[in-house]
């Protein structure tokens, strides 16, 4: 179980807390398209498209896990944490830009 409590924060968190979040088994998702994810994604991704994320979400069995979502700029994660808390899910983060999580991913 995860130490961070979360309750449906809808703003985007500092860097910082997405890695904690990201360290402590939080799900992470790139909403971008397979050609984007497949230029470069952090290691911890999956790749689950924008336009899919609902075929996606109807297998989802855990939902009550945290969800860290990314994109190239925050737009299309905003709109990917909009569809899955709009379908419930309550532990959404948008991490915002791939290349802003990589500025203050931790050192190893």
């Amino acid at each position: 179980m995860l130490n961070t409590q979360i309750s449906k924060l809808t703003t985007r968190p500092a860097g910082e807390q997405c890695w904690q979040l990201i360290q402590e088994g939080a799900t992470v998702i790139d909403v971008r398209s397979p050609q984007e994810f497949a230029g470069g994604h952090l290691p911890q991704a999956i790749n689950v498209p924008l336009d899919t994320l609902d075929t996606w979400l109807h297998k989802l069995e855990n939902r009550q896990q945290v969800f860290v979502l990314y994109c190239g700029a925050g737009i299309r994660a905003q709109k990917g944490c909009d569809i899955l808390m709009a379908n419930g899910l309550e532990s959404v983060i948008n991490g915002g830009a791939l290349k802003d999580l990589l500025s203050c991913q931790p050192k190893q």
